[in-house]
């Protein structure tokens, strides 16, 4: 009797306590579901940039060494340190872009296959062989304009 008793609330403050978490949703079948405004699930609600073919940005350029040679990359390829591509924050895997270095006039196209954060103060980083072409290994880092040129597909 004492098992039962126990079960019992336990089973009623288990649903209680579901009942609790549940949304309140709108009672009008008219009116569309909430959007969540807090929590961990508004937090990574973002809208999906729009981006131009010929939108440029300016900034610092680094490069990856080819130690990093074979390692994965965001879009899932293995990295290579004597292919042309790059690491950008937003654009599109697959896009290709012209870096340009501001103190020769070096350019050089680019493949976007990595993911570099955001929050650096870093505009893209490139590969070993565009940064020999880029003529900055020596100084690891130059000011470089990066211009999109072909968008890829999503």
């Amino acid at each position: 009797m004492i098992a039962r008793t126990v079960r019992g609330r336990l089973l009623g403050t288990t649903l209680a306590a579901l009942l609790c978490l549940a949304p309140v949703w709108a009672q009008d079948d008219d009116k569309p579901s909430p959007v969540p405004t807090r929590g961990r699930k508004a937090s990574k609600l973002i809208p999906i940039p729009d981006y131009q073919v010929g939108t440029t940005e300016g900034g610092i350029a680094v490069y990856f060494s080819r130690s990093m040679n074979g390692r994965r990359s965001a879009s899932g390829e293995p990295l290579d340190g004597d292919a042309l591509t790059a690491a950008h924050p937003q654009y599109p895997f697959g896009s290709i872009v012209r870096v340009t270095n501001n103190a020769n006039g070096n350019a050089v196209e680019l493949r976007i296959v990595d993911r570099i954060s955001a929050s650096s103060n870093k505009v893209i980083s490139v590969s070993h062989s565009a940064a020999e072409q880029l003529e900055f290994i020596k100084n690891g880092s130059a000011q470089v304009t990066v211009k999109l040129v072909a968008l890829a597909a999503r």
